[in-house]
């Protein structure tokens, strides 16, 4: 959960409202938000809503009180002004970096908590929705200092030197890498590209190397600032405006004048666009799920408070979602915010007045007969986290990242790059149960039964999930009649065919498709000397894996 540290009384001016502890304690943890600690005039927040990107900055928190204090009520209108400031994206950055949208805001007025509050900003954006600037990263520059137009385009790592931001010293890009400090860190980004991104103004002035480092020159505000240029640079369009605009409305929350900038790539259009989405909702669907009986007339009156624009129509709510509300993605996620603002406190529990008798699922029972069956043969049983990651699941399973992608559902904030995916399939988790027991006795019989998670555009929540068998035996002779052998002794009711299939996780030719009463449920096969390597193994493992819900 990210924490971050705000001003007391910044947050207060902001509000327009002074706060006693025990009060604004109560606003921010109906916001899910908690109260770490306090020093002097600094709070230590953490944001318990690890998705609510708002709310990441005082100048958010303070929008939202506002709302709740019926300060401000529905959505917050930023006006963006039209400009003739152009960013040129060159077609070179396709190959490393290709896209971009920017801002400009003019007519600020920086203090030193202003200054905090976007930098801190700036980092949390970049850690959690920039995934440590691999997807996204910010720049922040003096806009008084870029001679327009701008370029976006890319430089070999020795064609092209600036002096980085806190540093006095001239560096090449490579050299920027080997000894800047943010080039240790985040070098690795830029690791086995020929030519690396710049910015660079009309006056050949460097602005950044994203997602390395801004220069010296243009890339840092002070208190004297009094206008700035922002881009945000990436590989997904949808989360670099999205995080676009959750920094300049911040930063305009502050009464600067916000402009449009042009970005020229194939396509000429402008950023920042503040789009809203809009659902609706039943007033008997919003009661039945939190056991109210509230009226359409102040179910709007809330809505609006949690910043929302809302109005009815007898018994339906149109609701309209404001663009920094990306977290909204189900009528549910309304109806919670409903719920903090009218108050957890004030819904009284009732005892479900239900008789139920429990039972194992047939699912269970008819897991627990083939554990059963396969202890018999010897195997030991593993379990394995649902979370797992695309190195594991496509990288070390031979498997090209490019073409499977599509079929790995990624977590959007992953705490661990290890634990940043949903598997979509056992096998990686069996491969790497013998990778932790290389030093132990062979041979070594296993297997996992639990779910996987796929995509469904179909389903509602764009999932589903199959329940799985995967088997694996790896010793000095391990091969595919021994593993073709066991599918037909634990399967002997089924009428099993075996097809030749070609996988790049199993030898080729030494690989089947299981096919179980006419429909095809898995593969089996000796797995591949590629796959073995990347798991560090030196035993051979031949290995199955079947979806049980044929």
């Amino acid at each position: 959960m990210p924490t971050i540290e705000i001003s007391k009384l910044d947050l207060e001016a902001l509000c327009k409202k002074k706060f006693n502890l025990a009060e604004l304690q109560e606003l921010l943890e109906n916001n899910k938000i908690s109260l770490e600690s306090q020093e002097k005039d600094v709070l230590t927040l953490k944001i318990e809503d690890t998705n609510r990107a708002d709310l990441l900055s005082v100048e958010g928190i303070a929008r939202q009180l506002r709302g709740i204090l019926k300060k401000e009520t529905g959505i917050q209108n930023y006006k963006v002004n039209d400009s003739n400031f152009v960013v040129r994206v060159d077609s070179k950055v396709k190959k490393v970096r290709p896209y971009t949208v920017c801002a400009v805001i003019k007519d600020l007025k920086f203090d030193e908590n202003f200054i905090k509050q976007i930098i801190q900003l700036q980092e949390k954006l970049t850690d959690t929705f920039g995934k440590k600037r691999k997807e996204a990263a910010i720049g922040v520059y003096d806009f008084d200092k870029i001679k327009w137009p701008i370029d976006y385009t890319t430089f070999k790592p020795e064609a092209l030197a600036f002096t980085p931001l806190g540093m006095i010293e001239m560096l090449n890009l490579k050299q920027i890498l080997e000894k800047h400090e943010k080039g240790q860190q985040y070098g690795y980004l830029l690791k086995d590209k020929k030519e690396y991104p710049i910015f660079i103004d009309s006056g050949k002035n460097v602005l950044s190397m994203p997602p390395i480092i801004n220069s010296d020159y243009s890339g840092k505000v002070t208190e004297d600032t009094k206008n700035i240029f922002i881009e945000v640079s990436g590989f997904d369009m949808e989360r670099i405006s999205f995080i676009l605009n959750i920094i300049t409305s911040a930063v305009a929350e502050r009464h600067g004048k916000l402009f449009s900038v042009q970005i020229k790539d194939k396509k000429k259009f402008k950023t920042p666009e503040f789009k809203i989405r809009k659902k609706v909702l039943l007033v008997q669907e919003i009661n039945s799920l939190l056991g109210l009986e509230l009226k359409a007339k102040e179910i709007v009156e809330i809505l609006e408070k949690m910043r929302y624009n809302a109005k009815t129509d007898k018994e339906k709510i149109t609701v309209e979602i404001p663009f920094n509300r990306r977290d909204v993605i189900h009528n549910v996620d309304i109806i919670e915010d409903i719920a903090a603002v009218y108050g957890y406190k004030n819904i009284s529990p009732l005892e479900p007045k239900i008789c139920t008798l429990g039972s194992i699922l047939e699912e269970t029972k008819s897991n627990n007969n083939l554990a059963n069956s396969l202890a018999g043969f010897g195997f030991q049983e593993t379990l394995s986290f649902v979370l797992s990651s695309k190195k594991e699941q496509l990288e070390n399973m031979n498997l090209p990242t490019e073409k499977n992608s599509e079929s790995i559902i990624e977590i959007q904030n992953p705490v661990s790059e290890n634990y940043s995916c949903l598997r979509k399939s056992l096998l990686p988790g069996i491969m790497k149960f013998f990778s932790n027991n290389i030093d132990k006795d062979f041979p070594q019989k296993i297997f996992e039964l639990g779910k996987i998670v796929l995509p469904d555009a179909r389903a509602e929540n764009k999932t589903k999930e199959e329940n799985h068998l995967s088997l694996a035996i790896s010793h000095a002779k391990a091969n595919l009649t021994e593993a073709t052998e066991l599918l037909f002794s634990v399967f002997k009711n089924k009428k099993i065919e075996l097809k030749s299939k070609e996988c790049a996780s199993f030898i080729s030719g030494r690989c089947a498709e299981i096919i179980i009463n006419s429909k095809s449920v898995g593969i089996l096969g000796e797995i591949h000397p590629k796959v073995l390597s990347s798991w560090k193994l030196r035993m051979p493992v031949v290995a199955l894996e079947l979806n049980l819900d044929f």
